[in-house]
């Protein structure tokens, strides 16, 4: 009998060992998560960005979607646009300002396609109130020219009516001068839509000619195209350091 009793006590001795190790496991793994949890403060999958900071900067990637701007030879402007300020957007930790697209991809903002002048302003009011909305500070529009001859190279457009449209102008046009090497240009005053609904620093960035061969050449290169949005930022980022 007293040996039955023994083995009795050891079976619940292991029952009782077994039913707190129940509780206390589970509660052990919950901590331990939450201690390698992100928020915790602690070890986390890989480094923690940091959140943006400075100026919100829109970048309008012109045409898009049924609109593919000006062509020649196959290419067009709409997918040179959207390459540049995707370079852009990428180097936007490094500049001190915030980089927000119209669009991240090959799409316009009307309905049924921009195939008249009134979707075409449609789709131009759309990208003028992202502006609002987000609380743009400064707006840049990518563009490429078209036309004949032989014309090269980037160039500005800004608004008579706003000084600090002219100095923004200015500082990204030096910018990209260098990186064109062709003859230095200065910006242009210029009457646009987009310039009259904006009272935010806008300026409308040309980044060569598609008439061109030596201009439509390099804008296809990606190399290319991240100098283009490299000394676009710097223009802005000395724009913005000068408290324009």
């Amino acid at each position: 009998m007293a040996l039955k009793g023994f083995h009795q006590n050891k079976k619940s001795k292991a029952l009782y060992i077994g039913l707190l190790l129940l509780l206390v496991v589970p509660l052990f793994l919950a901590f331990r998560i939450k201690d390698l949890s992100p928020s915790s403060g602690h070890a986390s999958v890989g480094p923690q960005k940091k959140p943006l900071q400075g100026p919100v900067v829109i970048v309008d990637p012109g045409h898009g979607g049924t609109d593919p701007g000006a062509c020649r030879e196959g290419v067009m402007e709409k997918d040179i646009n959207l390459a540049i300020a995707k370079e852009m957007k990428k180097l936007t930790p490094d500049q001190g300002f915030q980089v927000r697209l119209t669009r991240e991809k090959d799409m316009d903002f009307t309905s049924q396609g921009v195939y008249s002048k009134r979707a075409e302003r449609y789709d131009l009011n759309q990208r003028i109130a992202a502006a609002h909305r987000w609380g743009g500070s400064i707006f840049i529009s990518i563009h490429v020219n078209s036309g004949v001859g032989r014309n090269k190279g980037p160039e500005i457009y800004y608004s008579p009516q706003n000084k600090a449209s002219l100095r923004l102008a200015e500082a990204i046009q030096q910018q990209l001068n260098e990186v064109a090497a062709t003859p230095a240009k200065e910006p242009k005053a210029e009457e646009f839509y987009l310039f009259d609904h904006l009272n935010i620093p806008a300026v409308i960035v040309e980044t060569g000619w598609l008439c061109n061969a030596e201009d439509r050449n390099k804008l296809q290169d990606p190399a290319y195209q991240h100098q283009l949005a490299l000394a676009i930022s710097q223009g802005i980022k000395e724009f913005v350091e000068e408290g324009n």
